[in-house]
C-alpha cells in the first residue's frame, strides 16, 4: 500500500506517524567542470583577502583554483546583483566584508544554494573584541582613510623615488633604510616595497673598482645593509638583461667576474658593518621584512 508522506512541525511523517527522511530543502550545486572557482567578496580593495588567499594557496597545486574577486561591494543592492552572479557559476565563497548584515545575507544565500562559505575576517575581529572588550566598528572605508599615516606613505614613496640607483646623495642621510649592492641584486623592487610599507627607503648601486659614494660611507652603520645574490643565479640573471637589451658580451654576466665582484661587495660590507641578507631565494617581500627587522625600524602601520 503507497503510504502519503504530510508535513508535521517541520518533519515529514506517513499516514500512521512514522518519521521519514526528508531530502533536503536545497541540494547542492553540481561540481563545476574544470578549474575549483573561489570567489571572494570584499567591501574594499580586496587586498586583505588577496593577501590571506595567496599565503593560503601556496599549499595547493599551483594554478589549482580560478580566483574571481568582486570588489567594493558595500550596499545591499551591489551584494544581490554580486551573489546573483555567483549563483550562476557557482564555486567557493571567501569574503571579507565588515557590516554584519552583509556576513548574514551571504552566509544565508550561500548556505540555502549549497554554496561553501568562509568568513575571512569575522572570527578574528570577534576574537579581538571579545579578549579586550572593545566594540569594534563596521566602516569599511577606515581601511584606506586619506589621513596623516596614509601622507606619510606617500611622502616615503616620493623620497624613494627619488633616491633610486644612486640619486639624491645630498639627503641620503634622511632615508629610513638604505640597500646596497651589485647590480641585480633587487635593490630597486626591495626599496619601492619598503616605501610602500611607510619606510623612506633609499638604495645605491655598486660596482668593483669604483669607490663608493662618501655620503654612503658616511652613514652610520644601523642604516644601511647589503644585499648578494648567489653567483651563478646573478650571472644568469645578467645575461638574460644581455639578451634582451641587446648588450655586447662582457665581463658583466661571466660567471666567474660576478663571482670576484660578489667577493668584493662583502668585504666592503664587513668593513663597513653592514648587515647582509643573501636574496637568492627571497622574494622582495621576505627581504623587506628581513630589513625592518635586521635595522630595528619600528614596524609601519600602512602598506
Amino acid at each position: 500500500m503507497r503510504r502519503r508522506l504530510t508535513i508535521a512541525n517541520g518533519r515529514r511523517t506517513t499516514r500512521h506517524g512514522a518519521e521519514a527522511t526528508a531530502p533536503p530543502a536545497q541540494p547542492a550545486p553540481p561540481r563545476p567542470q574544470g578549474k575549483p572557482i573561489i570567489h571572494v567578496i570584499s567591501d574594499s580593495t580586496g587586498n586583505l583577502a588577496h593577501h590571506i588567499l595567496a599565503a593560503l594557496l601556496t599549499q595547493f597545486p599551483p594554478d589549482a583554483f580560478e580566483v574571481k574577486f568582486w570588489t567594493f561591494v558595500r550596499t545591499a543592492e551591489q551584494l544581490g546583483t554580486t551573489l546573483e552572479h555567483i549563483l550562476k557559476q557557482p564555486g567557493i565563497v571567501l569574503h571579507a566584508v565588515v557590516s554584519p548584515q552583509a556576513k548574514q545575507q551571504i552566509a544565508q544565500i550561500c548556505q540555502g544554494a549549497g554554496i561553501p562559505a568562509l568568513d575571512l575576517t569575522g572570527g578574528f575581529v570577534q576574537f579581538l573584541s571579545e579578549a579586550s572588550g572593545l566594540t569594534p566598528t563596521a566602516d569599511p572605508q577606515r581601511l584606506h582613510r586619506v589621513d596623516e599615516e596614509y601622507h606619510r606613505r606617500i611622502r616615503a614613496i616620493e623620497f624613494t623615488l627619488a633616491h633610486d640607483d644612486g640619486l639624491g646623495l645630498e639627503t641620503l642621510g634622511e632615508a629610513d633604510a638604505v640597500l646596497v649592492g651589485v647590480s641585480r641584486t633587487s635593490k630597486t623592487p626591495t626599496s619601492i616595497y619598503l616605501s610602500q610599507m611607510g619606510y623612506r627607503a633609499a638604495n645605491v648601486p655598486l660596482a668593483m673598482g669604483v669607490e663608493p659614494p662618501r655620503q654612503l660611507l658616511q652613514l652610520p652603520a644601523g642604516k644601511v645593509v647589503g644585499l648578494v645574490i648567489d653567483p651563478q643565479r646573478l650571472a644568469a640573471i645578467r645575461q638574460r638583461r644581455q639578451a634582451e637589451w641587446g648588450m655586447a658580451a662582457s665581463s658583466y654576466a661571466d660567471e666567474q667576474a660576478v663571482r670576484e665582484e660578489l667577493a668584493w661587495s662583502r668585504r666592503l660590507f664587513a668593513r663597513q658593518g653592514w648587515p647582509i641578507i643573501d636574496v637568492t631565494h627571497n622574494a622582495v617581500e621576505e627581504t623587506a621584512a628581513r630589513v625592518v627587522e635586521l635595522l630595528k625600524l619600528p614596524r609601519a602601520t600602512g602598506g
